[in-house]
Formats: structure tokens, sequence, C-alpha cells
């Protein structure tokens, strides 16, 4: 991207504080890793400040009428029902791409509704908050909604699922202006997948282990997470946990379904996998993932896929 991409953020009341906070610390972080790339502010159509549903008080930064704004970012929340009627916030929403070529518009959550009331999502696929699936295709059916992704973007228009997936779509937007290496880096800064596979009703397996009903393995699991490249060993892994090795092996089957060993064996093959299918390359997929080298990966990929890195990574990998 040769240029700062600027990205307003839309407050009003109601609106749901995670759906602006997640983006928008997505961005900030893309900045740390390099010259500033994103710059943000928030507006409101007076300029005045807003409440968030959870009660927090936000501050503007001045009336959304800037023509050098690239893009916005409409978040969801308590309030947007009351938004939908907001005559000052549908005419913004509505006139936002057509004021400018190379602008964008995107919703986090519910804020599909906004977009969707204001006729800027007719004829286009956009999803929405599972919650509120049934409402959207009955008052809007002229919108392809694809309720259980994740993301969807059609054109200048982007749009994620409930709540923190406003995270999900925020990484995609940074790979694409920036590259999949940097939206790996904010990824792993953030503590979150690169790209979730699956629908918005689908849980990840890595992340959901470390929320197991025991201390130890969620503290194992959460040094894995955090140290991927460590030379692991069960004596090492024993440690972390506070069990001896042999408890811990037994606690690991029983809460996870496989050995420690096996257990970070396939927490480096997810890595590998998301780094890959984003387009990252092999030698640093392998830095990625915490594999020791080529060779190790091969036999996992082989092991628990059946194919081989090379081949994984010509069927799956998004050179977008």
């Amino acid at each position: 991207m040769d240029k700062i991409r600027t990205i307003a953020v839309l407050l009003f009341n109601g609106v749901n504080i995670l759906d602006v906070a997640g983006p928008i610390q997505a961005f900030k972080t893309a900045n740390r890793f390099g010259r500033d790339l994103y710059s943000l502010s928030f507006v409101s159509t007076d300029g005045t400040p807003r409440e968030a549903c959870c009660g927090l008080r936000l501050e503007t930064d001045h009336i959304c009428e800037d023509d050098e704004l690239d893009d916005l970012i409409v978040p969801g929340g308590d309030g947007v029902d009351a938004a939908m009627g907001d005559p000052d916030i549908q005419h913004l929403v509505k006139n936002w791409i057509a004021q400018r070529k190379g602008r964008r518009v995107i919703s986090v959550c519910s804020g599909a509704l906004i977009l969707a009331n204001a006729g800027v999502l007719n004829g286009k696929s956009a999803t929405t908050h599972w919650r509120r699936s049934e409402l959207v295709v009955r008052k809007f059916p002229d919108v392809n909604w694809a309720v259980n992704e994740i993301y969807r973007i059609d054109g200048d228009i982007y749009t994620s699922a409930g709540v923190t997936s406003g995270i999900d779509l925020a990484l995609e937007i940074i790979r694409r202006d920036n590259g999949p290496e940097l939206a790996l880096s904010v990824a792993r800064e953030l503590v979150v997948y690169f790209k979730r596979s699956g629908g918005q009703n689908q849980f990840a397996e890595v992340l959901e282990a470390q929320f197991v009903n025991d201390p130890a393995i969620a503290r194992l699991m959460a040094a894995f997470q955090q140290n991927p490249g460590t030379d692991w060993s069960l004596e090492s892994m024993s440690d972390v946990a506070g069990l001896t090795p042999r408890t811990l092996s037994r606690r690991c089957v029983e809460k996870v379904g496989f050995t420690p060993a096996k257990t970070l064996e396939r927490f480096r093959l997810k890595l590998a996998k998301i780094a890959l299918e984003n387009g990252v390359d092999v030698p640093r997929s392998i830095e990625i993932s915490g594999f020791s080298d080529f060779q190790m990966m091969q036999r996992a990929f082989k092991r628990h896929l059946g194919t081989t890195v090379g081949e994984y990574r010509n069927k799956f990998a998004d050179v977008h």
C-alpha cells in the first residue's frame, strides 16, 4: 500500500464497544510493525460524543463530512435499530462510495443492517450476526445473505459476522492491503487466528483446548501458543503444567484426546496450515509454526493430512 489509508469509525448511541475496538486495534497494531499505514478517526453525524451500549462515553474527532477519508467502519450494537431510522446516518452510508472511487464501507456485526437499510447491499453478498439472520432475510430480501460466514467481501462492501469477527475482517483487509506476513504478525500480537476456517458457529480446536476444565493443561496450551518454536520436551512441558511427566501425559489424553507431544504437533500443524493458506512461503511458515525444519513439517502433513507441504500449498494457498 503506497499511501496512508484513512479510516473513519462511525459512532452512534448504543454502539457495541467491541465492534469498534477490535478492528481498530488490529489496524493500530499494523502501524506498529513498520511505517504508518492507517490513520484512524472517530466520527458522528454532528460531532458530539456518543455512549456505547456498555455505558462508556465515546468522544468523536469531527463530523463525518471529510471527502478525504477513504473507508467507513459501521459497527453494530443495541443502537442499530435507532441508527437505521436516522436520516443523517442513512445518507452518509448511502453516499459514501458514490462520492469517490476507491472508498470502502466496512460493517461489523449488526452494523450490516444499517448498510442494508440504506440500500447499499442490494444485489450484494453480505453477512451479519447470526442472531439477526432471520430478521435480515425477511426484511432485506434483495441482499444475498451468507449469515454463517465469518466475513464477506463484495466489491467495495465489506461485512463481518458477530462481534469479534470484525477482527477477522480487519486482518483480511490488512492482508489485502499489505501482504500476508504483516497480517500474520498482527494476528500473533493480538493472539487470534490469522484466518478462521468454517462459519461463525464453529470453534477452532486449539483455542477450545485452552479452555479445558483443567488449569494445568490450559497453562500448557497457552505456552504452546506463545512459544510454538520452543524445543519442547516432556520434562519442560511438565514444568509449565506443574505436573509430573506421567500425570501430564495421562491428563492431556483425558482432557484433549492426545499426548502432549501429539497436541503440540497438531498445534504447529494448524499454524502451518493457516500460514500456507494465506500465501506465506514455506520457509517463513516453518518459522511461524515452530517446526524445527522442513522435514519435521513434511512428516506432520503426511501423517495428519495425507499430503505433502507443497501439494497442500498449491491446493489451498490464497494468493490474492
